[in-house]
């Protein structure tokens, strides 16, 4: 099953009312997160890493499969398989989606 998934970074982002911890990769910003992650796939409209760590989403807090960050305000992106999904945006208006397989 393949479908087109296009999003724009119009999503509500998790806040939480702790203190970041300066030890823990989860609790970078969005952006200094793919410093902890293995690059993958990159091209003009997203780029795709792998969490080969096992770090927490920052969303849900649990262990997150790939990360697939947008390269601007607005991306087309093609699913070939139903996977959960959760969504953030980055201070400068680009969306985050962490994949849980």
């Amino acid at each position: 099953m393949s479908g087109v998934f296009i999003f724009a970074a119009v999503a509500s982002t998790h806040m939480d009312s702790e203190p970041a911890d300066p030890d823990d990769p989860s609790d970078e910003p969005l952006t200094e997160l793919v410093n902890y992650l293995t690059p993958r796939r990159d091209n003009e409209m997203i780029a795709t890493y792998q969490n080969t760590t096992a770090i927490a989403c920052p969303v849900c807090e649990e262990p997150f499969d790939y990360l697939i960050a947008s390269k601007g305000p607005q991306s087309s992106l093609s699913l070939d398989e139903v996977m959960d999904l959760c969504v953030s945006v980055s201070d400068d208006d680009r969306a985050f989606l962490f994949t849980h397989e």
